[in-house]
């Protein structure tokens, strides 16, 4: 970071990571977001009684979702700043911290905390080699890229909406890794909301695997029938998400929250929420992973973010593009990080089909 470009972004309000003005604001809203936790511990009134089903509805909302994608396509250059350089994983990387011990392991690499979280997933979904796999929202293929590695006779299919993630999924790995071959990796450029009998007609998969994607789903009901049609009997499906421990009313919609300038169209579920679908498949597991994961996730690609500042700004962000991100990381952490990451963090829920 140049003196030059720091000084320019302060003179408009904004500060870099782990300067005295941003550390105070993360203090407020930490402080902010442990007073609404506390208003609604304990509350475990379905969403229906706030206006909101998970019954109900297209499988995301048709309004919102086009718009909603587009936080996954902003110049490449960005993405590449601040995720973890060998997966490119944009979701939670596993620290180590549970609620029982919501300590993090301060010498767990960033590529580690991804790769320990693609094994907790893998475990907890029962993947194994020669299986047949769907991966709901492949962002830049880190999963993907996992499990070839992993398992040398696995096949995956792969749904993704977005046209930068795509793009660096053909250009990147499936053009330039030979475990990426079309026999074993197919990918399908759509919405899951969009996708045809056509598109999977001919797979009976195993397993389907989705990791960050269900805060994007409105009606789990009919997704899960979806689901149900492309299982082979006896298959599983596992899911990773945020989820709050208890009902947060303002949270099931992000219209009502700043989230809704980032992820519109999004909800937060509480926990207990997914257990109630049991009608398509069966449920039979669920894990509540401590917050504080996230939050380390969020602070190391934070800090990645301001280290890299001189190579994105002003080439691949504006000033107002970088304020915008600089937001975005501070909201994020300050959701985690309250109780010790024992009231906002990421479930795990584990179906089977009869």
């Amino acid at each position: 970071m140049t003196s030059d470009v720091l000084q320019l972004l302060a003179s408009n309000n904004i500060h870099y990571y782990g300067s005295a003005e941003l550390l105070k604001f993360e203090k407020h809203m930490t402080l902010y977001f442990e007073r609404e936790y506390q208003r609604w511990h304990g509350n475990n009134n379905p969403p229906e009684q706030y206006g909101t089903s998970s019954f109900e509805g297209d499988i995301a909302n048709r309004d919102t979702y086009a718009d909603s994608i587009e936080h996954y396509n902003k110049n490449l250059g960005i993405y590449q700043a601040f995720l973890d350089p060998e997966y490119m994983c944009y979701t939670m990387g596993y620290f180590g911290a549970t609620n029982q011990s919501p300590e993090i392991d301060d010498g767990v690499t960033l590529t580690r905390a991804q790769i320990n979280k693609f094994d907790l997933i893998t475990e907890r979904a029962d993947i194994r080699d020669g299986q047949n796999i769907l991966e709901l929202g492949s962002g830049f293929g880190g999963f993907t890229q996992y499990l070839l590695s992993k398992f040398p006779n696995i096949r995956l299919t792969a749904i993704n909406p977005s046209r930068i993630q795509t793009s660096y999924l053909k250009d990147t790995l499936l053009a330039g890794d030979a475990a990426f071959s079309p026999d074993r990796v197919r990918l399908v450029e759509k919405y899951f909301d969009d996708i045809s009998p056509d598109d999977l007609k001919q797979y009976d998969f195993d397993r389907v695997v989705s990791i960050g994607v269900l805060e994007a789903v409105t009606n789990m009901d009919k997704l899960f029938q979806l689901i149900s049609r492309v299982l082979k009997p006896g298959g599983k499906t596992l899911h990773h998400f945020i989820v709050s421990a208890d009902t947060i009313p303002r949270f099931l919609n992000a219209e009502n929250t700043l989230m809704a300038n980032y992820f519109p169209g999004g909800h937060i579920w509480p926990y207990s929420e997914l257990q109630r679908h049991n009608t398509h498949l069966q449920f039979a597991a669920s894990w509540f992973v401590n917050g504080m994961n996230y939050w380390k996730t969020l602070d190391e690609w934070h800090k990645r973010f301001w280290q890299e500042i001189d190579r994105i700004f002003p080439d691949c962000l504006s000033i107002d593009e970088v304020e915008d991100w600089n937001k975005y990381f501070v909201l994020c952490k300050t959701m985690f990080k309250p109780n010790k990451g024992r009231s906002y963090g990421v479930g795990h829920y584990l179906y089977i089909k009869d």
